[in-house]
């Protein structure tokens, strides 16, 4: 005779088991076919559409291997490295990160190199080609992070690099050994504004950084995540002024000038308490700051511990806040390498909603012992479900496709800029609110976590919702409000905001 609770028990687990958090590893099945070999500098991935065909592509690094640049149809990669003018073979080469530099509607690309870095101009659709020189942006130092953002709102994406020397100790009075900062002229030049910065603050062996408006008053900070227990910095954006523009480090007074050896970082709000919360990794432990701040002012708790993403053993590297099962919360990707006595796997927390995470690593399909690096979250064939690229260092690149089935929905913003807001709309925030009066926010960046930027769309889980209303706040201050948007889908939002808004849905 069955046993009713024991048919409640498995219907139970049934549900339980539909709901895990699963990723596949589709590397081969999709075409990807990548090797990387390194003593130094990280494995570099730049998720970006570089042919405008609706699907995010992959730009990735190899240093002993060469770079490859893979095209998404929407089913598989394919690899079109020839279209890279000129050749880089035989660089070695590390971070990256790709945006609209210059408003013209095609993805462009930054990669540093064992020293030299090489901007490549998108031909707007018919390859790339090297304009570092003539741009201004050459730099011959060990650059291991690469960021771009708008940081004095004039509507053109300026970059960020953090450097650390190849001496090892940084020489203030060598500008290579420094962070720099180019300010973007709207000519296809930069003009590089290191001068008017503390040359203490931007020296620090910087191995990740990150654009944010961590105070929420419409403009980009700047925070360095550095190496060898050199406290962290946040440079907060005030303006013009200084003999060219204002930026002051503010992480002593917030809290968030933790000292490790920082490895990489991410920015999201995990809580949902609307303002944003730092991660970052290190050698023997991970660092989870929340933001409890008063009014605007950012104020960073260490929570690492009782929020259970404490790991005490191995090396930190990639990490990403993102919802890897539409509900709502964001989970916490870590890669990792080394480990004593046994290698230590990457980890995948997620989010319990109550400040708390749980180790679902062995689970989840993304448990792997090989040092990793790099990693970046994208949504290659558009099915609300984000996906994994993680690159493998001294080993190869990896594709995981999330292929998590439960019954959440979700919804997706892709931002185009015009007039003085930039074209990939970096800085942008979302705020999305569903009929129950629950919030969550997202911003729009090009470039965090360890050489790798993410895709650039605005993605939410929701849960059990339908719908949601939707606040943009653009990066130049403008708001705009949609009601009643539903679930399910990829809309695009372009600024100016007209009487008609133009929206368009993404099967």
């Amino acid at each position: 005779m069955f046993n009713k609770n024991k048919k409640l028990l498995l219907l139970a687990l049934v549900v339980q088991q539909s709901a895990a958090v699963t990723f596949e590893n589709v590397t081969v099945a999709l075409g990807i076919d990548m090797p990387h070999f390194a003593n130094k500098m990280s494995t570099g991935i730049a998720a970006a559409d570089f042919d405008n065909n609706g699907y995010v592509d992959l730009y990735l690094t190899g240093y002993d291997y060469d770079s490859k640049l893979y095209f998404n149809d929407g089913q598989s990669f394919i690899e079109n490295s020839q279209l890279i003018v000129p050749d880089l073979s035989g660089e070695r080469c590390g971070s990256v990160a790709a945006a609209d530099f210059d408003n013209d509607g095609w993805q462009d690309i930054y990669v540093a190199c064992w020293g030299n870095n090489y901007l490549l101009h998108n031909q707007q659709g018919n390859g790339f080609v090297d304009i570092t020189t003539s741009s201004g942006t050459d730099h011959l130092e060990r650059t291991e992070a690469v960021s771009w953002g708008d940081l004095n709102n004039d509507g053109l994406l300026d970059l960020v690099l953090g450097v650390t020397p190849l001496s090892g100790t940084p020489d203030l009075n060598d500008p290579n050994d420094l962070d720099h900062v180019f300010f973007n002229n709207g000519d296809l030049t930069f003009t590089d504004i290191y001068g008017v910065l503390d040359p203490v603050e931007i020296s620090r062996s910087t191995l990740a950084l990150v654009l944010t408006d961590i105070d929420m008053d419409n403009d980009l900070d700047i925070y360095f995540a550095n190496d060898k227990h050199q406290v962290n910095v946040m440079l907060r954006n005030d303006g013009p002024g200084c003999g060219g523009w204002c930026f002051t480090n503010v992480a002593g007074a917030q809290g968030s000038d933790h000292s490790a050896y920082c490895m990489g970082v991410a920015v999201g709000d995990y809580d949902n308490d609307l303002d944003w919360d730092l991660s970052y990794s290190s050698i023997d432990e991970h660092i989870l700051l929340q933001n409890t701040h008063t009014n605007t002012e950012p104020i960073f708790s260490s929570v690492a511990q009782s929020a259970g993403v404490n790991i005490s053993t191995g090396y930190g590297w990639s990490t990403l806040l993102f919802d890897t099962d539409n509900d709502g919360w964001e989970d916490m990707y870590l890669a990792t390498t080394g480990g004593a006595p046994q290698p230590v796997s990457n980890h995948l927390f997620h989010n319990n909603q109550n400040g708390t995470f749980s180790d679902i690593t062995a689970t989840s399909g993304v448990e792997d012992i090989h040092p990793t690096e790099g990693a970046a979250w994208l949504d290659y064939d558009q099915d609300g479900r984000l996906d994994l690229t993680v690159g493998r260092f001294n080993l190869n690149y990896q594709f995981l496709k999330n292929s998590t089935v439960n019954n959440q929905h979700w919804i997706g913003f892709k931002l185009r800029g015009g007039a003085d807001v930039n074209r990939d709309a970096i800085g942008s925030k979302i705020i999305v609110t569903d009929a129950l009066g629950n919030s969550q926010m997202r911003e729009l960046r090009a470039g965090e976590s360890r050489g790798s930027n993410n895709e650039k769309i605005l993605h939410f889980g929701l849960g059990n919702a339908s719908s949601v209303s939707a606040q943009i706040i653009w990066p130049n201050g403008y708001q705009q409000s949609i009601d009643q948007v539903a679930a399910d889908q990829y809309i695009q939002l372009v600024y100016p905001v007209y009487d008609h808004i133009f929206t368009h849905q993404f099967e």
